[in-house]
């Protein structure tokens, strides 16, 4: 089990009036989402893993409600088969997407949302460090998603979702308490940097993610190196590119090392360096 931070299960207020409305304009008005959606959707994150016929055997409705119902609920990605037995059979079993789980979230579908976050948590994958920070994820979402308007395709797979705060940092700066951000962006190099150790890097559509437990910097298609987090020495540098002036610098060895060219830039303000 999850452990999430007590006082945001505590603030139902917050996550029902402020996370709920924004994701509400995000998520949800795209769909048409009526009240027996809302409470199949409920059943099943309750539930999960499960079929439509149980389903059926355990609610009021009718089972040619059900199956209309579940249809609608795939295409709108609120669900989706963890098999892939023929939609509708006895063996095929169902389980809450992210999208749906989110919004959930954003019509109050249940009434402790610490259930909703600790299912969140096993869909991104998250441990306990990021799993305690999931509302704070959730309160950048909105915003990400009206800046990045590929964040939604890609909200299923965490990984693309850490890469886009990232790399949208300094526009989410401008909407967002520099603290709660600040907190976020720890979140997501805390998180790739525990991808890395496994995967060993990460490629995206315009850039290359490269790291291990003590380094994450992110290289572009042309060569520029952004560093997340660098404890290669004892600077523990955080958010900065690699400077023009490079031949000390360890992890600019370490990436040539690795047969990865870089292209030194004019280096950035230093922020206040954290270890992750």
């Amino acid at each position: 089990m999850h452990i999430i931070d007590e006082h945001m299960l505590m603030n139902k207020n917050y996550i029902s009036n402020g996370i709920s409305r924004l994701l509400q304009k995000t998520i949800v008005s795209d769909m048409e989402i009526d009240d027996t959606i809302k409470e199949l959707l409920t059943y099943i994150i309750y539930n999960e893993p499960i079929t439509l016929y149980r389903i059926s055997k355990n609610t009021r409705f009718a089972v040619s409600t059900i199956y209309k119902k579940a249809k609608r609920m795939i295409q709108y990605g609120l669900i989706r088969p963890l098999n892939d037995d023929e939609f509708g059979g006895e063996r095929c079993v169902y389980v809450s997407t992210v999208k749906g789980l989110l919004t959930c979230l954003a019509i109050n579908c249940i009434d402790d949302p610490g259930i909703v976050i600790s299912r969140l948590c096993q869909r991104w994958h998250l441990k306990s460090y990021c799993c305690q920070r999931a509302m704070k994820i959730l309160s950048v979402m909105p915003v990400l998603l009206g800046i990045d308007s590929n964040a939604l395709r890609m909200i299923e797979d965490p990984r693309a979702i850490m890469i886009s705060i990232l790399e949208h940092r300094d526009q989410l700066r401008k909407s967002l308490n520099p603290d709660l951000l600040d907190d976020v962006i720890n979140t997501a190099t805390h998180y790739l940097i525990s991808r890395l150790i496994i995967d060993s890097d990460i490629t995206t559509k315009s850039s290359l993610l490269v790291g291990n437990e003590r380094f994450v910097v992110n290289i572009d298609i042309n060569g520029s190196a952004y560093v997340y987090v660098c404890k290669l020495c004892e600077k523990s540098c955080m958010n900065i590119t690699i400077p023009s002036d490079s031949n000390g610098c360890a992890l600019f060895h370490e990436i040539r090392r690795l047969g990865i060219w870089i292209r030194p830039q004019s280096p950035l303000s230093h922020q206040k360096s954290i270890i992750v």
